[in-house]
């Protein structure tokens, strides 16, 4: 490691231990800085003193000097950039020497105390300073513990923990990591690479180069492979050492390769990522030529080649300084047999809601003698279910937050030329039926619908009816129901006149098909109900349990249930959160489609039908 002695001027070179303390300088760079070979002539110095280049170490020893510090170390003069090898050297060991210094003075050039004329204060110049633009000055930030910030005229304007809440509105960063109460090393992978998002180098390789440190990864430097190729190397040397799952948080839609991210932008909204700290031992996941092997537990939902992977890392979501929501991070995938892409469409990650301010706490219904029908070749369907569904009267629990299993499954995340060969035109009709939805030439892209997902898979269930049965397409399990209340039940909901579309899907106990329709009565047959209100955005979900007949000579199927059919529409009784016996309905997650299809906002619905087993597992988890 070369340092400058600040009394001589001359630069002298240490090796491990026998280093001594030093102050450090981070600085953007201008159009006239000096170099190795400048500063070690002495005549050139002298020359130069007052270019920017120059004049600002010389600030820089002068400060140090006054620390009681003898040495200082400068990127542009203490590094030989015309040898290859000791650049990467010295790149790789940046951020261990920032870290190791005493204190790094900050020199912002284009910050300058303002005059008495100027509109603009020295913090506002300051959220303004390219420094906080440039990709190597976030491992400089980072990295020291003693941070002091200084303008132009070398005037101090505080130091990184004073500034902290500042620096954080800035840049992004966690507070906790400025002010040193939080190593960086705890900040899960998708969190740092957000905080390099907005950040840009003079060459496109130093994009990824600059995170080196930020990362503890050490590699050789290939100028002229690529922005691209530098980048997936990084993230392939971080998988090697890190189970953090968050490195596959990013937005695949803005990203050419559909495995790994191939910018840091790719992470720009993921600055709220956590590691989640499961009470158990990640699974190790590793890259090969085939792709990314990955054990975790998965999401089903109604399609054959759709699932979500739950990632091991949650989403924090404030309300000012406090956390209000918690949400863990899913992971679409297509695919098939455990062999799976990662999906576009219909978006590129979910956050699941698990712990979410405001619970529910108890929920209420009203009882109902009455047994309307539903289904069937009912010639006014929209009638026929709103005047037959109904919640069932009971008392619901506190919720559950986090419906997903435990269970994990080993599967393989690769590319899309691996994956289209395998399943063909299976593949086209999953893929495609995000967008083939027929609305007409008079209609438009539904703005909300329901996404149909099963956390813990359904088990011993089968889906067997959905109504109106145009609505559901089982392909994507995607639910858009058109079915909207009679005329009678419209004129008492008052505001809510017409604005309520609903519709009724069905499951039965698998045992059910071993049956002759005579004892179909005896058979356990449950339905989930779904409503959503345009006028107030509002949605909600109930269980209701149900009775099959049959009748006619096509054997149609009518639906009998018991409630209050008024208790649907009323707003503060539309739950987002249902649970009945061994069964839970939530509803609690929505997000907006990548390209608005199939629908424009989307709301999952996770559907469990082994409660007791669940309980059981979060009682073994303590």
């Amino acid at each position: 490691m070369r340092l400058i002695n600040v009394s001589s001027l001359q630069i002298e070179e240490f090796y491990g231990t026998d280093i001594p303390p030093y102050a450090i300088l981070s600085h953007t760079w201008e159009a006239t800085e000096a170099s190795f070979q400048q500063w070690t002539k002495r005549v050139t110095r002298i020359r130069k003193f007052k270019h920017l280049g120059f004049e600002k170490i010389y600030a820089a020893c002068k400060r140090a000097r006054g620390n009681g510090l003898g040495y200082v170390w400068a990127d542009t003069v203490c590094i030989d950039k015309t040898s290859s090898a000791e650049l990467s050297e010295a790149i790789n060991s940046m951020y261990a020497w920032y870290e190791n210094a005493q204190v790094c003075y900050v020199y912002l050039s284009d910050v300058r105390i303002p005059s008495r004329e100027s509109s603009l204060d020295v913090l506002t110049l300051f959220r303004r300073s390219r420094w906080f633009t440039r990709g190597w000055t976030l491992q400089e930030l980072l990295a020291p513990s003693n941070i002091v910030f200084y303008t132009r005229e070398w005037v101090q304007m505080g130091t990184k923990q004073a500034l902290a809440v500042l620096i954080r509105e800035i840049t992004g960063i966690d507070e906790g990591c400025l002010r040193g109460t939080r190593r960086v090393t705890v900040c899960s992978v998708a969190q740092r690479m957000s905080w390099a998002s907005r950040r840009v180098t003079t060459r496109e390789e130093d994009v990824t180069y600059s995170l080196l440190g930020i990362f503890g990864i050490s590699m050789p430097l290939l100028y002229g492979e690529g922005s691209q190729n530098a980048f997936r190397r990084l993230q392939e040397e971080i998988i090697k050492v890190s189970d953090d799952q968050s490195i596959l948080a990013f937005n695949t839609d803005s990203s050419d390769n559909t495995l790994l991210a191939h910018h840091p932008s790719d992470f720009a909204s993921q600055g709220g990522v956590r590691p989640s700290f499961a009470p158990k031992l990640t699974p190790p996941f590793t890259m090969s030529n085939a792709g990314l092997s990955l054990t975790t537990p998965l999401i089903y939902t109604m399609s054959p080649y759709w699932v979500l992977a739950v990632l091991n890392c949650v989403e924090l979501h404030w309300a000012q300084e406090d956390v209000r929501a918690r949400s863990i991070t899913c992971l679409p995938l297509l695919g098939r047999d455990k062999k799976f892409m990662r999906a576009r469409a219909p978006v590129t990650l979910i956050s699941l809601g698990v712990d979410l301010v405001g619970n529910q706490g108890t929920l209420r219904s009203k009882h109902s003698d009455s047994t309307p029908e539903v289904g069937g070749n009912d010639s006014d369907s929209n009638t026929a279910l709103a005047e037959s569904i109904s919640s069932i009267a009971k008392t619901t629990p506190l919720e559950i937050q986090d419906l997903t299993t435990r269970k994990d499954t080993d599967i393989l995340v690769t590319y899309f030329s691996r994956i289209y060969p395998l399943y063909g035109t299976e593949m086209d009709e999953a893929m495609k039926g995000f967008e083939v939805i027929d609305v007409g030439p008079s209609m438009k892209i539904p703005d909300r619908g329901f996404m149909i997902a099963f956390p813990r898979g359904m088990g011993s269930y089968r889906y067997l009816d959905s109504f109106p049965k145009g609505d559901l397409y089982p392909n994507i399990s995607f639910f858009m129901p058109s079915a909207t209340p009679p005329t009678s039940t419209r004129e008492k909901m008052e505001e809510n006149r017409g604005n309520v579309t609903r519709g009724l899907l069905v499951y039965s106990h698998e045992m059910a098909g071993r049956f002759k329709p005579g004892f179909l009565e005896e058979i356990e047959i449950v339905g989930i109900y779904l409503a959503l209100d345009s006028s107030t955005g509002n949605w909600t979900c109930r269980i209701l349990d149900l009775e099959r007949r049959i009748s006619g000579p096509d054997l149609e199927h009518k639906w009998i249930v018991k409630g209050d059919e008024m208790v649907l529409y009323k707003p503060e009784e539309w739950p987002h959160y249902d649970q009945q016996r061994n069964m839970v309905v939530a509803a609690r997650t929505r997000f907006e489609t990548a390209k608005g299809h199939p629908c424009k906002e989307a709301i999952m619905v996770e559907i469990v039908f082994d409660l007791k087993e669940l309980l059981k597992e979060r009682d073994l988890e303590g």
